[in-house]
């Protein structure tokens, strides 16, 4: 198939001034992410009214006039689920697109799942049939095969035909503002920056700890990341998680309580426990208590409870089929329960998602009780009862 292959900065220098006022792009990326921790960026490929190229970005020292196209606010960039290409692009390069259109949110909107598949949203909307074996071939070989090179210009060649599409779609059922919205979310720093602490508020362990060991915890996950980070190792190689509680529960009670646990192996203990000895007595600093005392945990959720947000869920998704907008872009079963024990996080309590549930369902959602159904002839009868026994746990 035709295209360009760019491995030196002279032809990528062509590439630039060549496309010097495209009005879009087709965006995607292979890369190579198991086992380490920076994932290595090994192909871009680029369609443009001028042709498909693909950027061998192994062999090139610098591809900053390309970034700065992807940056560019008038250039359009279509991509099929890019937030792991433009998360590579952030943690590698520290840029954000800005002016994107995502196939696959787009589908979300229009009647598809979420998220749903290139191959399965090409044959749908138009028709066209690819393979996609080569998904998890060797992207760091070089040269480049025949079918590697097929598959990477499928991905981007009907990208334009897609959006086109997608986007009368969009506008037809009067839904481009609210999609528009979520797809602006890929051009965010936001989107892409997490919690430091975010792995460690997630871990169930937390509820039972003290002060002193919830801290401790929290630095055990930077640390983990930062020692991966250092090894160019995922986190399991650094410090498998099984391990972290281990560690916890047995830190207070010294070196020696740690060895005779047969989970974990001397040899990890003694490469580490200076460190983890370290970051468990130092003092916590008020940034680290603020998080560790004010982790909100869902309380047991009693039967009525979870028969109640089982009918929520249901209103969810009937409302959700009946528009057309996949359920999974809305909100996920496990979030109610977390959100109405105080969790105010979670994006569905705000923007076009809230405008979509409505006032009445957050209201209905955030102040918890039991809702019973009862059939009436051929009409079901839903009563609501509100629980004021219900309160966050902090």
């Amino acid at each position: 198939m035709s295209h360009v292959y760019i491995d030196n900065q002279k032809s990528l220098l062509k590439f630039q001034k060549d496309n010097a006022d495209i009005k879009w792009m087709g965006f995607d990326t292979e890369f190579v992410g198991e086992n380490r921790y920076n994932t290595l960026l090994c192909l871009i490929q680029i369609e443009t009214i001028n042709g498909s190229y693909l950027i061998d970005t192994l062999a090139l020292e610098s591809i900053s006039g390309l970034l700065k196209m992807i940056e560019d606010p008038n250039i359009l960039v279509i991509s099929h689920a890019g937030v792991n290409d433009y998360h590579i692009l952030y943690k590698l390069y520290k840029i954000l697109p800005k002016n994107v259109f995502d196939t696959q949110i787009a589908a979300g909107f229009v009647g598809y799942r979420y998220p749903v598949s290139f191959q399965k949203l090409l044959k749908k909307e138009l028709g066209i049939s690819i393979s996609k074996s080569y998904t998890v071939t060797n992207w760091e070989k070089r040269p480049l095969g025949k079918k590697q090179i097929q598959y990477a210009i499928n991905d981007i060649i009907h990208l334009k035909d897609l959006y086109e599409s997608l986007k009368a779609q969009l506008e037809d059922k009067k839904l481009t503002k609210w999609a528009n919205t979520e797809m602006e979310r890929l051009e965010s720093e936001e989107y892409y920056v997490r919690d430091k602490y975010h792995e460690a508020r997630q871990n169930k362990l937390m509820k039972n700890l003290s002060t002193r060991e919830r801290v401790f915890l929290m630095r055990l996950y930077i640390w983990r990341d930062e020692l991966a980070a250092e090894k160019n190792k995922t986190k399991e190689q650094a410090l498998p998680k099984r391990l972290l509680a281990t560690i916890v529960k047995n830190i207070k009670s010294g070196k020696e309580a740690l060895k005779d646990n047969r989970t974990i192996s001397n040899r990890t203990i003694e490469r580490n426990w200076d460190a983890f000895k370290k970051m468990f007595d130092k003092a916590a600093t008020e940034e680290e208590l603020d998080v560790a005392q004010n982790i909100k945990f869902i309380d047991d959720v009693n039967d009525e409870m979870a028969l109640t947000n089982e009918m929520l869920f249901i209103l969810v998704k009937q409302k959700c089929e009946e528009s057309g907008i996949s359920q999974s872009l809305i909100l996920q079963k496990s979030q109610l329960s977390k959100a109405q024990f105080g969790d105010t996080s979670f994006g569905f309590m705000k923007g076009w998602r809230r405008s979509f549930l409505g006032d009445d369902f957050i209201k209905l959602l955030l102040k918890p009780g039991t809702m019973k159904m009862d059939l009436k002839g051929r009409r079901c009868i839903v009563d609501f009862t509100e629980n004021t026994k219900i309160k966050p746990e902090s």
